[in-house]
């Protein structure tokens, strides 16, 4: 039996922040935000001593259907160690089928060395819904990150040239089980995420990763970031108070909710205090876009 959460037709959304979703959800290699947290929770060691917190909203298809609602927080607790957590949750109005579901998110990450770090995130899904034989529905289940990040590398040609480069790992549903009220229980496949990203004088950002999401299947994204003031040597001065405007944009083949090719491109402002982030998202084979909106804090 294929449930409504984890089978062919899967209607939850494994996308999290507007900035990610932009650049083809591109995010564990990078984990410099809050929304760390869902993709790759090794890297909410990164905030040193600042706390970064994310949210994002979002109507799947624009059709008033499927709504995504997200929010997330990150800090450094300690020298080596960082924690955060997070909150999604998504109603689904697919009459005669409503539905409403939360996940809660906690993520610790510890610095082995410097700047590598290992994290892991528990998590806890929750689904309610008048539907006969699927009410309080109850999950868990555990995430796992590893993140390699630039200051790490100590190659002279690297350093010379001003380029970064971090790696990450994420491996998802180790150990996640759903509690289904129809008399059994469902063992989630795991998924794994290899991501690498480049970044040139914090200018420009680009990666690559690669999931595996079934038997037999791997998929990949790509994206990139131009962070356009600092190429060109612009500043807009006090009063505004805008440190930077990227442009963002990015692809990923089949993922975890569907099949098919999307496309995504999108744009951020950056503040000294906050970032707002759009994104919008094609799939192709279907001519559907959705449009993403995030607020970042950073404290």
């Amino acid at each position: 039996m294929s449930s409504p959460l984890t089978g062919e037709n899967n209607i939850f959304s494994d996308r999290y922040s507007a900035r990610a979703i932009a650049i083809g959800n591109v995010f564990t290699p990078l984990a410099d935000d809050s929304s760390a947290v869902f993709y790759n929770p090794a890297g909410v060691g990164q905030f040193y001593e600042k706390s970064s917190f994310n949210s994002m909203y979002a109507d799947v298809h624009n059709l008033g259907l499927i709504k995504s609602f997200v929010l997330s927080g990150a800090v450094k607790f300690k020298e080596d160690i960082g924690m955060g957590g997070g909150w999604v949750y998504e109603r689904v109005n697919l009459e005669p089928e409503i539905w409403g579901q939360h996940r809660l998110f906690y993520s610790l990450s510890y610095e082995l060395i410097d700047s590598i770090y290992v994290g892991a995130s528990p998590k806890l899904l929750i689904i309610t819904t008048d539907f006969p034989g699927y009410e309080n529905v109850l999950g868990y289940g555990i995430n796992f990150g590893f993140l390699v990040t630039s200051e790490s590398w100590d190659v002279a040609l690297l350093k010379d040239n001003d380029i970064g480069i971090n790696a990450g790992v994420l491996v998802e549903d180790v150990f996640t089980r759903i509690e289904w009220q129809k008399e059994y229980d469902e063992k989630v496949p795991y998924h794994i995420t290899l991501g690498f990203n480049l970044d040139y004088d914090e200018k420009i950002n680009a990666g690559i990763h690669f999931k595996t999401l079934k038997e037999n299947i791997t998929t990949f994204g790509l994206g990139c970031e131009l962070y356009l003031l600092s190429m060109i040597g612009y500043d807009f001065g006090p009063k505004l108070k805008i440190e930077d405007i990227v442009l963002r944009a990015g692809m990923e083949t089949e993922n975890i909710v569907s099949s098919g090719t999307f496309i995504s491109g999108g744009f951020g402002i950056i503040s000294e205090k906050f970032s707002f982030d759009y994104a919008i998202l094609y799939q192709a084979d279907y001519f559907a876009a959705t449009h993403y909106f995030s607020l970042n804090f950073t404290k």
